[in-house]
């Protein structure tokens, strides 16, 4: 977002989009409209879908956002941004199934490997939530999900240091108790 707007100003105008007036979410989106152009640029797209997605997203935002979470509307829009269009990213490729829909033959995706898969990310994360405090668990989930340190101690209320502590101690944990079972 390159214009800055007085933040009664935005207050203002979050309260009109939730108070569904017309015009409201037209004029939000123009201001945001370019933090949703390169956060879809990131995920290698340049619009269609995922630019829809991304507009949905930044709606659903306005609707929900509180000023009593500590944060700003810019970073909670595109925190939400970037979770649907990782969230549509994920539903696709589920989409696209075992089989290609051009040749009906198979993708070389063998079901097996996707169950080993599945019981390995569930034994992953029981291991985790055994070894892991409920912050490092937390930091470590947010992390997974491509948060940085920074969107991380914004989005727990806490300080970047303390993320990153966080982090390291869930790695040193982990890779502790994985040495122990490989050895």
């Amino acid at each position: 977002m390159n214009q800055r707007v007085d933040p009664d100003d935005l207050t203002a105008l979050l309260r009109s989009v939730r108070e569904r007036e017309q015009g409201a979410f037209e004029r939000l989106l123009d201001l945001y409209r370019p933090l949703l152009v390169s956060t879809v640029a990131s995920f290698g797209e340049k619009g269609g879908v995922m630019m829809q997605e991304a507009t949905i997203a930044l709606y659903r935002a306005a609707l929900a956002y509180s000023e009593r979470r500590g944060t700003t509307f810019g970073l909670f829009a595109k925190i939400c941004v970037t979770n649907a269009l990782t969230s549509a990213l994920r539903r696709e490729m589920r989409r696209e199934g075992p089989l290609d829909e051009a040749t009906g033959e198979g993708t070389g995706t063998d079901p097996a490997d996707e169950l080993i898969y599945a019981e390995a990310v569930k034994d992953f994360y029981r291991l985790s939530t055994e070894l892991l405090s409920p912050f490092e668990l937390k930091t470590v989930i947010l992390r997974a999900d491509g948060y940085s340190n920074r969107e991380i101690a914004d989005i727990l209320r806490k300080s970047e240091k303390s993320v990153a502590n966080a982090l390291g101690r869930a790695v040193k944990k982990i890779r502790e108790r994985l040495s122990d079972s490989f050895s």
